[in-house]
């Protein structure tokens, strides 16, 4: 039973309860920036990936061991790396193709023996962000980091299931983008790229994806997705107004969307269209933010874009999503609780009484939870974040360790114990292959 303990992300999701367990379900958005739109299929009635034999396949194309951003962050990497002119490899052409948010809503339940493993990780209900390139978790140096080797127990380490990680990722002067969270969503054979990956190492190391119509148990998989419709950056940030088809056709005409020095510090601006102005203002960037998620409502309501859904507020994801001590450790025992915040619903711990800020009920008591039997192989890792209880604590991860990670070529969230959490999430990508 403990083995299947997770959290189930559902926009609109509504709580339920299991035996002794509750299992709520907790709404996540998330986005991603892609090189390539998403495509509806008549078939699924689901927006998959263009690439893909089968319907099955376009499916897993889109999350097979990805990073996305939270939608308050979607804008970050791009605005970071993908349009300074000045470091542009190719003439034209934003950064890996940069050219669509796509908006995502997540069903994740979370293995239980992960819980236990990140239970004082920082933001509660997930595990360490990952990098992940090319379908594959990015190598530290010449190996796989420890955070990617426990999803299936690999080289001694202790198998925990495949966990979805999230660390805030707001320290980038040249974009600092309040709310930034990133996302590594591991699926099956996360140690291999893409092209390497065989249908053994898939059946061998299942990941967490799962198959398209069935909902996450934490056991055989960790999450679900739906797309619910995508956003052109060429029209959020005014260049088709201006009379262009796109960016390349824009800057061609001389068109500049950005140009800047990178100081080290941030960015010193030679020349920007009006969208990109102040990028290390971070009220300016949280209203490109609002401006980004405000266009993208207006498309998926006004009757010219089918099959795309309208956005949910925070506060409607907040009041269906279950209360934090429902599904982390960390939130039960703070003496003030915790409360949800962003399109991502992360939980936050409180320092104090104040909106939003539940503590656990006297009467409640969080799951004493377990690691798995080989515990003693990994806990103390080499890089000392390990424990016999569990893994890391707060922790925040540099934007440059994992830059490349949200630029990768493909199109949240707790422990099985836990209630299902719903949340918003933006893919940062370029092309699948």
């Amino acid at each position: 039973m403990w083995r299947r303990m997770g959290l189930l992300c559902f926009l609109l999701g509504s709580a339920a309860h299991i035996g002794d367990v509750t299992n709520a379900a907790n709404l996540h958005m998330k986005a991603r920036v892609q090189g390539d739109a998403p495509v509806w299929s008549d078939d699924a009635k689901l927006w998959l990936s263009k690439y893909g034999d089968t319907t099955e396949a376009a499916y897993m194309n889109n999350l097979d061991t990805v990073n996305t951003a939270s939608v308050e962050g979607a804008l970050m990497f791009v605005q970071a790396e993908g349009i300074n002119v000045n470091e542009q490899s190719v003439k034209c052409q934003r950064k890996n193709s940069m050219q669509y948010v796509v908006f995502y809503e997540l069903t994740i339940v979370q293995p239980t023996y992960g819980i236990k493993y990140y239970e004082s990780h920082q933001p509660p209900e997930y595990g360490e962000f990952v990098a992940m390139d090319g379908a594959k978790c990015t190598d530290e140096g010449s190996d796989l980091s420890d955070d990617c080797k426990v999803y299936y127990g690999l080289k001694g380490a202790m198998d925990i299931g495949p966990m979805v990680g999230s660390n805030l990722q707001t320290s980038d002067p040249r974009a600092p983008y309040p709310g930034n969270y990133w996302f590594s969503f591991p699926n099956s054979c996360a140690q291999e790229l893409r092209e390497d990956k065989t249908d053994e190492c898939r059946e061998k190391y299942p990941g967490g994806l799962c198959a398209m119509g069935t909902e996450p148990d934490g056991e055989k998989c960790t999450f679900s997705y739906k797309i619910l419709g995508y956003i052109n950056i060429d029209d959020l940030v005014g260049i088709t107004e201006q009379g262009y088809s796109n960016y390349t056709e824009f800057c061609e005409d001389g068109g500049v969307e950005f140009k800047a020095t990178n100081t080290g510090s941030g960015f010193e601006v030679d020349e920007s269209i009006d969208f990109w102005k102040d990028p290390g203002d971070e009220d300016a960037n949280s209203e490109r933010a609002t401006k980004m998620v405000t266009m993208y409502n207006e498309l998926a309501s006004n009757g010219t874009s089918a099959n795309m859904v309208v956005l949910p507020s925070v506060d409607t994801l907040t009041s269906d999503n279950p209360k934090c001590y429902e599904n982390s450790p960390k939130c039960a025992s703070a003496q003030y609780g915790c409360n949800r915040t962003l399109y991502s619903q992360i939980c936050q711990v409180c320092s104090s009484e104040g909106d939003g800020c539940e503590a656990a009920p006297s009467d409640f008591s969080f799951p004493e939870l377990t690691l798995p039997a080989n515990s003693s192989s990994s806990t103390d890792s080499t890089d000392g974040s390990g424990s016999s209880t569990g893994k890391k604590g707060d922790s925040t991860s540099s934007t440059s360790s994992a830059a490349g990670t949200l630029s990768e070529g493909n199109s949240a969230m707790m422990a099985s114990t836990a209630s299902a959490l719903v949340a918003l999430v933006a893919l940062v990508a370029s092309n699948l292959l």
